[in-house]
């Protein structure tokens, strides 16, 4: 194991800690007051376990698995050692591969990470709705899933799981602009959206409000901005960033007062542990999913000191193994509690690296284009699933997915039969992840943040006219439209097909058999 491997593995979170950092927050003249911080490693967990009684391997076990759903924010195709980085140490999630399926042909739905994330919740492409060029920009835009859409979180609710939302949010808030901060408090978001338990960013740690929101509650008295979010040593704002905050921004720009820009996705492996080790100790017979979504590593790249200067890549490379140590914590939490066995993990990233490649680190891989390209690099991600028992280890899968099918394949999972107004474009990828075979989706729809499209069909793959064999071709050097006509102009209907159909999937066609919401 590399030395730098072993410095950052030195410090843990212990599922005991964090569920003692959870119950030690208290309010005290309106205000939250957090503990925060390095926290003291102990053995106590001993004391979870036989309180919650999870050693048992009788009926206090769910006997549907536990889900984790883990999205990092801008990782590339090739930031993960097990996809080929060398100048980035991941041996946490990389053990998750080793002990499940690494799939090297999965997709976001959107280049950008709003829309992504909209498709993930709902199993609907975002550009159907109203969102269809850019991002949420504030934390001052509405809510962007509409009143009445069903969710993941919603389906599981149904199914009896207890829900967790944690981490970057990014979908907005309520359903009137701009969304008023001063009452302390935020309409329709994570609760509306199925979801028990939620700890957020208002929007994202770069966007304004800077603020963590818990349970729809704004945690903290809000400030005007006085430092440069992406370089907290400097106290003047560029100007460039108050004249895009103008543009873009339908309120001040505010942080909250005790705001830490170095701890976000440390706080937030924090709740995620509290919220496993309460749920398992207090309804050990529930199964629960866990929607986690790191802010990492997308920029600014700060983090603990304990992390920094630890990978080969610089800061970003830092950020990522600092991704990988708040994942390898969780795991770990897993395993303390004796839930590992019936837990599902998915990993995977909301859409392609963003910036150039520096010291010799290819984000994207060999993949063309990057973050907000139509390019393979924008939207090819890191996929990978571990579940015990289920999913045989060691295995690689090149079937086409979208990260739209995870809708679908949890309904699978659980048994949920996807109504006609639910998961639109979500296909069922269970068969994939058991190794099954077969095909999962035979095309897929590629968009961007300027509204731009791109189809995908067996391996031909067309873009603004031209034509790319990606079974032959993944870098997408050689246009062969010219060569080709009939794949041009067939794939071109497909596309305005998909377009106006209003639908992709069939759900009648998909292989789920009980509609009844287990009590």
């Amino acid at each position: 194991m590399a030395t730098d491997e072993v410095r950052i593995m030195d410090h843990e979170i212990t599922a005991k800690q964090a569920y003692l950092l959870n119950t030690a927050s208290q309010t005290r003249n309106g205000k939250q007051m957090m503990i925060r911080g390095e926290l003291v490693l102990t053995t106590a967990i001993a004391i979870v376990l036989l309180m919650s009684g999870c050693r048992s391997t009788g009926p206090s076990r769910p006997e549907k698995p536990n889900i984790i759903y883990i999205m990092a924010d801008d990782l590339g195709y090739g930031d993960l050692s097990c996809y080929g980085a060398e100048k980035i140490h991941t041996p946490h999630i990389d053990s998750l591969a080793k002990r499940g399926i690494r799939l090297t042909d999965a997709h976001t739905p959107s280049s950008v990470c709003t829309p992504t994330r909209y498709g993930v919740l709902t199993g609907r492409y975002c550009w159907r709705g109203r969102l269809r060029e850019g991002v949420i920009w504030c934390g001052y835009d509405r809510c962007l899933i509409e009143q009445g859409r069903k969710t993941i979180g919603h389906m599981l609710q149904e199914k009896g799981y207890g829900t967790a939302y944690i981490g970057k949010w990014h979908l907005g808030w309520e359903d009137e602009v701009p969304v008023d901060y001063s009452k302390g408090w935020l309409g329709r978001g994570p609760k509306e959206l199925g979801y028990d338990y939620s700890f957020v960013t208002a929007v994202a740690h770069n966007v304004y409000p800077l603020t963590f929101v818990e349970n729809h509650k704004i945690l903290s008295k809000l400030k005007p901005m006085d430092y440069n979010v992406n370089f907290p040593e400097q106290k003047e704002i560029p100007a460039g960033n108050i004249e895009w905050h103008n543009n873009y921004a339908l309120g001040p720009m505010v942080v909250a007062e005790d705001w830490n820009p170095y701890d976000t996705d440390k706080i937030y492996a924090e709740k995620a542990i509290a919220f496993l080790t309460e749920h398992v100790s207090s309804k050990p017979r529930i199964p629960f999913y866990l929607h986690w979504t790191p802010e990492a590593p997308h920029w600014p790249n700060l983090m603990p000191e304990f992390a920094r200067g630890k990978s080969n890549a610089g800061v970003r490379g830092d950020h990522i193994q600092m991704l990988d140590w708040v994942v390898g914590q969780v795991v770990k939490a897993l395993k303390d509690l004796n839930i590992d066995q019936n837990t599902l993990i998915i990993f995977t990233s909301d859409n392609g690296p963003e910036g150039k490649d520096k010291y010799g680190h290819k984000s994207a891989g060999e993949l063309r284009g990057k973050k907000g390209d139509l390019w393979e690099g924008g939207h090819r991600v890191p996929f990978i699933a571990c579940w015990p028992g289920k999913i045989e280890a060691g295995t690689q899968s090149n079937t086409l997915i979208c990260l739209n099918d995870m809708m679908a394949t949890i309904a699978a999972i659980v048994n949920y039969k996807l109504t006609g107004d639910m998961g639109e474009d979500s296909f069922n990828a269970l068969p994939a992840l058991l190794g099954e075979g077969g095909v999962v989706r035979e095309s897929i729809v590629h968009h961007n943040a300027r509204d731009e499209f791109a189809i995908r069909k067996g391996s031909w793959k067309l873009v603004q006219g031209q034509l790319f064999n990606i079974k032959d071709d993944l870098r997408e050097k050689n246009d062969i439209a010219s060569e080709h006509p009939d794949v041009v102009e067939e794939l071109e209907a497909l596309l305005e097909s998909q377009i106006n159909a209003g639908r992709t999937a069939n759900h009648s066609m998909q292989s789920m058999t009980d509609d009844t919401p287990d009590k």
